[in-house]
């Protein structure tokens, strides 16, 4: 959007937002740079001074600006992501079952019309807003502000949540559980509203874990942001080898124990996706990105969900974020690079930070280096043509996808992992011969790959395959060499819409 339109149903600080967010990450600004001054801007987009400041302060509670009394607004510098895998879990229930004294005070709960950024997360123009404060032992510790779409959980809004877990109570009453997400923690100041929840100073220094989570069902399902207060969290890292688990720990400041604990979900972190980044200058506090990746189950779970795995094979890989959103556009959010592509690793890399919705896969791996590569790069899971017994057995935090095309191979692939099976060539033998593996195995779930087309992706499906893997019918290679987004992004569009009945028949239990 490069312009405000006045016929549109979205207030103008949204619109005027959504211009001045794509202006700074498509690098319009520069970090550090200084943005026209508000009469500029009213007089640029003919807006109120006042719509200005709501979307000046948007921009800043999204971390994307910052202002200096006298000075004006600039453009804030880029925070350098460090990637990790974690587990889910709930930090009511961690503290309390350690033996802390835990109380949640929710303070407001109510249906609204949400911020844009959370509307383009959760697909959603509203939804329920739920304030809270948590005390331990008798003290506040943090002010967490979440955000559910309307409809996911109906009634919600009129439910008890005082003293007790939110996941807990949405899981045992609505039957969702989170399954995975992105999470990022840094350094703020508080404002004057947050300051006196948290009983401190206004300006004071606390830290923001912010985040972006999925249900079980694949769905966008909540933001939320805690702001902890400083001098009474910490979080901890410990550093192990390579392929141990590494737990996070969080505390209330005192806390001798030292129990591997979570934080709303900041749970365990494993080795094997720990990116570690240095700081530009001395004393910089770094932006934390955490990238939850899926268990064997939830990757399950979000194949159920789609049907569909863009593969993308080409020696090199022109524009890796902007294939991935195209994909994403037109549908299609689970990805794997191959490492036939000479820049798979940094096309792994590009396409996490494209978008959070899009589950990124590294795939073509022969050997244990191969997989501990990728997982470094940001995989959230490792598909081997051939099968890698060591990689499947070491612990890289993500699902490994081995494969196989005898009955035998595929059982044995199977047994390695809990992961589903990569058919291939399924082309071999086609949907017939899937029907003949799952009528004896139907516990095992297969994902064909090889000759999948528009035309008979659904065929396979029908067979009682998993979901299906699609190459050259859906990222031709010629595409992913030159940077063809609008051609990829059209074919993934044919290829959902012929996925669309299936689909639609599953969720209704035809």
């Amino acid at each position: 959007m490069s312009a405000i339109d006045r016929e549109s149903p979205l207030p103008l600080y949204h619109q005027l937002e959504r211009v001045l967010r794509d202006a700074i990450e498509q690098g319009e600004y520069a970090p550090g740079e200084l943005l026209p001054s508000e009469s500029e801007i009213c007089r640029r987009y003919d807006v109120s001074r006042s719509v200005v400041r709501q979307t000046l302060t948007n921009l800043a509670h999204a971390g994307l600006v910052h202002t200096e009394r006298g000075r004006g607004t600039f453009v804030a510098e880029r925070k350098v992501p460090e990637h990790f895998v974690q587990r889910t879990a709930g930090l009511f229930r961690d503290l309390a079952g350690r033996g802390f004294d835990m109380q949640t005070r929710v303070l407001g709960q109510e249906l609204v019309e949400l911020p844009l950024a959370v509307q383009e997360f959760l697909g959603v123009p509203r939804g329920l807003r739920i304030e809270r404060c948590r005390l331990v032992e008798g003290k506040t510790m943090m002010y967490v502000l979440s955000y559910i779409p309307e409809g996911r959980c109906p009634g919600l809004e009129h439910d008890d949540l005082d003293d007790r877990s939110l996941y807990e109570h949405i899981e045992a009453t609505y039957g969702l559980r989170v399954a995975r997400g992105r999470r990022s923690v840094e350094a703020a100041a508080v404002d004057e509203r947050v300051a006196d929840i948290l009983d401190v100073a206004p300006g004071a220094p606390v830290l923001v874990l912010r985040s972006q989570t999925y249900a079980d069902d694949g769905r966008p399902f909540e933001v939320f942001e805690a702001w902890h207060r400083a001098d009474r969290t910490r979080f901890e890292i410990d550093i192990a080898p390579e392929g141990e688990a590494v737990p996070v720990r969080h505390s209330p400041t005192g806390d001798a124990a030292g129990q591997p604990s979570s934080v709303d979900g900041l749970g365990d972190f494993l080795a094997g996706g720990l990116h570690l980044a240095s700081a530009a200058e001395s004393g910089r506090l770094l932006g934390v990105e955490v990238g939850v990746c899926p268990s064997a189950d939830a990757l399950v779970d979000r194949l159920r969900a789609e049907r569909l795995v863009a593969v993308l094979r080409a020696p090199h890989y022109a524009q890796p974020a902007g294939v991935a959103r195209a994909l994403e556009s037109g549908g299609v959010s689970i990805v794997e690079f191959t490492f036939t592509g000479e820049n798979a690793l940094e096309s792994i890399e590009a396409a996490r930070s494209a978008s959070d919705r899009i589950l990124v896969g590294a795939g073509s791996v022969f050997t244990l280096a191969q997989a501990r590569s990728a997982v470094e790069a940001g995989a959230q899971f490792v598909v081997s043509p051939v099968g890698v017994p060591e990689a499947a057995s070491a612990s890289l935090g993500v699902p490994v996808m081995s494969s196989g095309l005898t009955p035998s191979e595929v059982h044995a692939a199977a047994a390695r992992t809990e992961a589903p099976v990569k058919l291939f060539p399924a082309s071999v033998g086609g949907p017939g011969y899937v029907r003949a593996l799952t009528e004896p195995m139907p516990d095992i779930a297969l994902v064909p790959s090889g000759g999948v087309t528009v035309d008979n992706a659904v065929d396979y499906l029908e067979a009682g395959a998993l979901a299906v893997h699609a190459g050259g019918a859906l990222a031709p290679r010629a595409a992913l060499v030159d940077g063809d987004v609008s051609a990829i992004e059209a074919r993934a569009d044919r290829f959902v819409r012929a996925l669309h009945g299936y689909r639609t028949r599953q969720e209704i239990g035809g």
